[in-house]
């Protein structure tokens, strides 16, 4: 499928959801939620949101230094905001990991090692989202989340767990030395086939080797956990802006569940998943739709806003690149 034939599904993706959501919610209902925002507690949710990109810099300078790329905290920190921008801000089809790959790597590192890295943190991620969730679910209880959506996410969090088992098992390269006998000598695509599949092998073996720093591992599993938890607290203070509070416990359950969902690569930014996913999970815990609605709305100029210092990051690289001369 060509690029602009996923852009368009993605457009319409996007669409058919705010469809379905708005014939549910009146816009008026919204435009008074709006007005009654609390700027406050807005800023102390922005302040969470700016704090995360922090927080992965630190991650990824852990994972990265057990695999001899020393770039510095402050230089990652650098490249996660920047990515971070360039993604929304420039239309490339890649996502923020993908850039911060080929700036990393750009910066003569290991490929390899890099995305080895890349790797061990979403899974890290992933667990910190399961973890969070499920003892939000232990705290929050039947009472607070209602039948379908506590085993709504009891089912997810097995398919998720599961996935992780597969990924770190021989299983996702059992089948490399079969294809490539079958490719040998069949011509540059074969080829072509055959090396990104060496690579896959490279990058897996640099993914499990980070069983032997298990230290390090926890270390990035607990500020994989501890972003999750601003995230929370984000929504939480978010919930208070529109004067409507929610409990910590059902926030802590619902919160890594929505943003696992945003994830999912079948919109931009998470436009159109984050709302249903706020309508399904707090609207049936009894919190009223536009309230849902308006939470999820207020998180996206949050997000941009913590972006501005990946622009300004952006700005300066820009300036120093020295200019492109044209041949005579």
């Amino acid at each position: 499928m060509k690029r602009w034939q996923k852009n368009l599904l993605k457009l319409a993706f996007i669409v058919a959801c705010f469809v379905i959501i708005f014939s549910k919610i009146h816009p008026g209902e919204l435009k008074q939620h709006f007005a009654e925002v609390a700027p406050g507690w807005v800023l102390a949710a922005w302040l969470t949101v700016l704090a995360e990109p922090m927080l992965v810099a630190v991650k990824w300078n852990l994972l990265l230094r057990e695999k001899g790329i020393n770039l510095g905290l402050l230089r990652i920190a650098r490249i996660v905001f920047t990515s971070n921008f360039l993604c929304v801000a420039v239309p490339v089809s890649v996502g923020a990991d993908a850039l911060r790959l080929m700036m990393i790597t750009g910066a003569q590192q290991s490929f390899t090692h890099a995305a080895g890295a890349l790797v061990a943190d979403r899974i890290l991620g992933a667990l910190s989202i399961m973890v969070l969730s499920l003892v939000g679910v232990a705290w929050a209880g039947l009472a607070l989340l209602g039948v379908q959506t506590l085993w709504t996410i009891l089912v997810l969090a097995a398919i998720v767990l599961t996935l992780i088992a597969v990924l770190l098992s021989p299983l996702p390269i059992f089948w490399v030395p079969l294809l490539k006998r079958r490719l040998e000598g069949r011509g540059k695509l074969a080829a072509r086939v055959v090396a990104i599949a060496g690579r896959a092998v490279a990058v897996h073996d640099s993914l499990t080797s980070f069983r032997h720093h298990p230290a390090q591992l926890a270390r990035v599993f607990s500020l994989n956990l501890l972003a999750q938890m601003l995230r929370v607290l984000q929504i939480v203070l978010l919930f208070r802006a529109v004067g409507h509070p929610v409990p910590v416990s059902q926030a802590a359950a619902f919160v890594p569940i929505i943003n696992m969902f945003t994830l999912l690569p079948i919109s931009y930014f998470g436009l159109g998943v984050k709302e249903g996913a706020f309508l399904y999970f707090f609207g049936r815990a009894g919190m009223a739709k536009a309230l849902c609605l308006t939470v999820s709305f207020i998180t996206y100029p949050l997000i941009l806003g913590a972006m501005l210092p990946g622009a300004l990051f952006a700005l300066l690289d820009a300036l120093k690149r020295p200019p492109t001369v044209k041949p005579p």
